[in-house]
């Protein structure tokens, strides 16, 4: 029990002096490679650093799905394509 407090507590003192120091504008420009971009997280993903500017290159096993996935990401944003 007391294991499990002192955890908690560490825990908590961790999260509070968590100092985030990550800035969104250093991945304009950056180069990233996606695999699986045709579905769920890797199209998320590759809607997301769409939108931040990212230079992308999408992998997929099925080319339908993936250039959907094309389409509307370059709507999303100014981003170098590769797939």
């Amino acid at each position: 029990m007391k294991v499990l407090l002192l955890t908690g507590l560490g825990a908590l003192f961790f999260a509070y002096y968590w100092d985030d120091n990550f800035d969104p504008a250093s991945l304009q420009g950056a180069r990233v490679l996606l695999t699986g971009a045709s579905a769920g997280v890797g199209e998320e993903l590759a809607y997301h650093y769409a939108r931040l500017g990212s230079h992308l290159v999408l992998t997929a096993r099925t080319e339908a799905l993936l250039q959907k996935v094309n389409t509307v990401a370059h709507a999303c944003g100014p981003s170098k394509w590769i797939t």
